[in-house]
């Protein structure tokens, strides 16, 4: 951002005047990702000719920083030379993100202009399922055999090191292509250069299935503090490795996308501002929708208990203090086993467990509301019964919220839902249903109605 705010006055001169073998030379001395940034400001057809001064391999590079968006209305621009060059040069796991996001008729297109074999690994990628390791993986990465030598192979490392998206760590493979162990650049180099690969390297490599989610991969990448990690096929043959990169874009994604659930929004895969006002209301419609549907529910029990609010009025001012507490009890709870179920601090298995410490957690938080709801209640002279009331009912809508609030994300989870599903405006809308239906419950047996 401080680089942009820099340079685009400059930049923006120098397009003024057209000065382009000036603006080739600031071009020269920037980052990739900085000209992407950059980039976005910039009106056609300024972008395409900017574009254009760049080297090949930093064209390659910042069309790789660049939104998906903005790649393909890029393209739109571009001579058929420059999308062979372009696409063709891209690193395989990105070129595949941009071809998630093409009409399936322009991605049909484009693998026609890509070289044989780089049609072929794309091919491969994009007949995995979305979300899946061998969908998110590069095909760009050193293999060795274990039978030579750390000489050998560090000369191997340095002949294809520029086509490879990481060089600290070799993955070692038998002659039927299976991962047999792992081995780091520092280990090649410290070892005597006629020492035998297989005697060096990790023979028992931590790796991840084409098939497995990438939130998993993601896991298993934090806790191992891994650079990158093989995957394998079903036959245990390398096929790919999954770099930190992209898994620092997927852990962005995943939290994108539960903050958008548990706020009752339908998960937006484009940029804010890529999106058009339709779509984005018709995300938030939805889940309003459903919530108000569900709402409804408490107009119902209202009514239904009318004759309590006939008898005792003053339960209808405490009506709010009940359903509001309930609700953010609920999603206090439920936040915290939502986030614990994606870190992996909580698991299915500790359901029992939790739910035993979320009843403790309750009765205490309970006890202590339940006072000061019977101190304020209190205060506006309703009563002491009817002060009484409203703190044993917000007594038992506390406890129940919690362990609701608690409960829900793990049923979501066995059911295969995310659970983020149940935080936010949904667990809300819950605990005010059942938190009313408790209110006047009370009421009724207290006051003798």
């Amino acid at each position: 951002m401080e680089m942009r705010r820099l340079l685009m006055p400059e930049i923006d001169e120098v397009i003024r005047q057209k000065d382009w073998k000036t603006l080739k030379g600031i071009l020269v001395e920037l980052e990739s990702q900085d000209i992407a940034e950059m980039l976005e400001d910039i009106p056609y057809p300024e972008k395409v000719i900017i574009f254009r001064l760049l080297s090949k391999e930093q064209a390659n590079e910042t069309f790789s920083y660049m939104e998906s968006d903005e790649q393909e209305e890029m393209l739109h621009h571009f001579s058929k030379n420059e999308i062979k060059d372009i696409i063709n040069g891209m690193d395989p796991d990105d070129r595949n993100d941009l071809f998630d996001e093409l009409p399936a008729g322009l991605v049909k297109k484009y693998l026609e202009f890509l070289t044989p074999d780089e049609r072929e690994v794309a091919a491969l990628l994009l007949n995995y399922p979305e979300h899946s390791a061998g969908h998110i993986m590069t095909t760009d990465f050193i293999e060795l055999y274990e039978d030579i030598t750390a000489d050998e192979a560090i000369n191997y490392i340095r002949k294809n090191a520029k086509e490879s998206e990481t060089i600290y760590i070799s993955y070692v493979i038998g002659h039927h292509r299976e991962l047999v162990g792992v081995v780091s650049l520092k280990d090649l180099i410290l070892a005597k250069p006629e020492v035998i690969v297989k005697e060096i390297m990790d023979d028992n490599p931590i790796y991840v299935n084409t098939m497995d989610d990438q939130e998993n991969v993601a896991n298993l990448m934090k806790k191992y503090d891994f650079l990158a990690i093989p995957v394998v096929d079903s036959d245990g043959r390398l096929v790919g490795i999954v770099t930190f990169d992209d898994i620092m874009d997927i852990i962005e994604d995943e939290n994108t996308e539960d903050f958008q659930k548990m706020a009752a929004m339908s998960p937006m895969e484009m940029p804010y501002f890529s999106l058009n006002t339709i779509k984005l209301a018709w995300n938030r419609f939805i889940w309003i929708f459903v919530l108000i549907v569900l709402e409804s529910i408490s107009g119902n029990i209202i009514q239904r208990y009318q004759d309590v609010l006939k008898v005792v009025v003053a339960l209808a001012i405490f009506i709010p203090m009940i359903t509001d507490t309930g609700g953010n009890a609920g999603t206090q709870s439920s936040t915290i086993v939502i986030r614990g179920l994606a870190t992996g601090d909580i698991e299915l298995k500790d359901i029992f467990r939790l739910i035993l410490r979320e009843l403790l957690i309750g009765i205490l938080i309970a006890s202590a509301i339940g006072i000061v709801a019977f101190v304020r209640a209190y205060l506006f002279h309703v009563g002491s019964l009817i002060a009484l009331t409203v703190a044993i009912a917000i007594l038992i809508t506390i406890f129940v919220s919690n362990l609701t609030g608690a409960f829900l994300p793990f049923l979501f989870k066995s059911l295969k839902v995310d659970p983020a599903i149940a935080a936010g405006p949904f667990i809300t809308t819950i605990v005010d249903i059942t938190g009313l239906v408790i209110y006047f419950e009370v009421a009724k047996r207290l006051l003798h109605i």
